[in-house]
């Protein structure tokens, strides 16, 4: 079995978040998420072992859901430092583990090849390996006192990263011994070098970086941009029946006090059909999800608060509206007159202009239920484009 341990305890001071920064919003997702993300990309790997605060673990748990995947996640409580939150998520390993690697939570970028390569040195037989890029900056030895004492040739010097793979017998075996002895160590794989295990090292990549400092999280945002598409399209379609007692309401206008439409909140058919092509385009669940019919918050709400509520669930995640454009599907009452106020209701709701937003109307020459004038239907496409925070 491949095992994974995720550090994922730690506050990041440094950072300057006022919670732990993995839990941060970054690019409509909390860092965290990035970082899960491409570690379920790997083929090869069987079980993670996040290793959180107790009282953050319910935000992780609800992260990991989001993010998905086959591979088993498991949770283990952080430690006093980080050795002590690895030797907790040590514990908390298969008893079939046969290799494991250590990750920080704050290396969003590490991808499943990355994580793969790495088991696959382990699987040669190699003690332990980890990820390394060269040093280019030329670095000073200092004796403390604001004087250098010599420069090292940094031809020979190269900066850690993670994920740090070890065979997990031997990872247990230093693991102990460095806790026996109280031995210092600075990352993973120096559990084994002060034991006497060789340790291997495979070229990195600068976006294996981890973030630290608060400039950092502007060079994750430029990541999660080029790789992501700068547009995305979604598509929605609504029908209701009607109920003549109730009041029509479309696109926000109050049309008429009866010949209304049946439903669960005002039966706004059109702003229904555009809620769920927003929710489409960024990838989120439809409409039923986050306004479930059986709530009685939402019975006889106006889908103009919905709508709202809707902007700002896809603003999280970073998108912006580019443009709409509706349909309604009616044999009556004519919809022309209706239009631009249905435009503007939505552009202010939306906080868009109007001239983004585009809606028309037409029968169904009496085929069908629409055509039968059972009911009224909506149909809606939407361009999200992503911003840039």
């Amino acid at each position: 079995m491949n095992s994974m341990i995720i550090a994922a305890a730690g506050q990041g001071e440094r950072f300057g978040a006022p919670q732990n920064k993995l839990l941060e919003n970054i690019g409509g997702k909390p860092l965290i998420w990035y970082t899960l993300h491409h570690v379920m990309q790997s083929l090869l790997l069987d079980e993670v072992i996040l290793v959180t605060s107790p009282e953050e673990r319910r935000f992780f748990q609800q992260i990991a859901e989001d993010v998905g995947g086959t591979i088993d996640i498991r949770y283990a409580d952080g430690g006093a430092t980080r050795t002590d939150s690895v030797y907790h998520g040590m514990q908390a390993l298969s008893a079939d583990s046969e290799v494991v690697l250590i990750h920080d939570g704050a290396r969003p970028w590490v991808d499943g090849a990355a994580v793969d390569q790495l088991i696959k040195e382990l699987q040669k037989g190699t003690p332990a390996a980890l990820y390394c890029v060269p040093c280019i900056d030329t670095i000073k030895y200092t004796n403390g006192n604001g004087r250098v004492c010599r420069t090292p040739d940094r031809k020979r010097l190269m900066r850690a990263q993670t994920p740090q793979g070890i065979q997990t017998s031997i990872f247990r075996r230093c693991m102990e011994t460095v806790r026996r002895d109280h031995l210092s160590v600075t990352d993973d794989v120096s559990v084994c070098e002060v034991c006497g295990i060789p340790v291997k090292y495979l070229m990195g990549k600068e976006a294996y970086f981890k973030v630290t400092v608060p400039e950092d999280k502007q060079h994750l945002l430029d990541l999660i941009q080029k790789d992501s598409l700068p547009f995305r399209i979604g598509q929605g379609y609504d029908i209701h029946r009607f109920a003549a007692e109730r009041p029509l309401v479309l696109g926000g206008v109050h049309i008429s006090d009866t010949g209304g439409l049946l439903g669960h909140s005002d039966a706004d058919v059109l702003i229904h059909a555009v809620m769920d092509a927003l929710l489409g385009a960024a990838g989120c669940a439809d409409i039923g999800q986050y306004f479930p019919d059986q709530d009685d918050r939402y019975l006889n709400i106006s889908s103009m608060i919905l709508l709202k509520k809707v902007r700002k669930i896809i603003t999280e995640k970073g998108y912006g509206i580019g443009n709409i454009d509706a349909t309604i599907i009616a044999e009556a009452p004519k919809m022309a007159p209706h239009i631009p106020a249905m435009r503007q209701n939505m552009a202010d709701a939306l906080h868009i202009s109007p001239e983004e937003i585009n809606i028309k109307a037409t029968t169904n020459e009496t085929l069908g239920a629409v055509g039968r004038r059972e009911g009224i239907a909506a149909l809606a496409s939407v361009l999200l484009f992503r911003r840039r925070l």
